[in-house]
């Protein structure tokens, strides 16, 4: 009596990689660092709470001194500046 033994036929197979056919990716491949690719920003800017922040302390205008500094001024005008001032006070005695 013959009897049938099943027996699995192997054969070689030919590996093509079909885009249907994905291969377990890593865990960090959909990532955002690992690609590079990053979400665009829906905020671009706002002003929220700054005007309060700049009350606090009140806004202040800037001070006002008596004389303005001459330093970097042109030396030839800071000379002539100088004896114009001098004569000036000597024309009012």
């Amino acid at each position: 009596v013959l009897t049938h033994v099943n027996t699995l036929q192997l054969t070689p197979r030919k590996f093509s990689f079909r885009a249907s056919e994905s291969l377990p990716r890593p865990s960090s491949f959909h990532s955002p660092s690992s690609t590079g690719f990053k979400m665009a920003k829906s905020k671009n800017h706002t002003s929220h709470n700054q005007n309060r922040k700049a009350h606090r302390n009140g806004i202040k205008k800037p001070q006002k001194h008596r004389y303005h500094a001459v330093r970097g001024m042109d030396p030839k005008f800071l000379r002539n500046q100088r004896y114009a001032k001098k004569h000036n006070a000597q024309k009012k005695e």
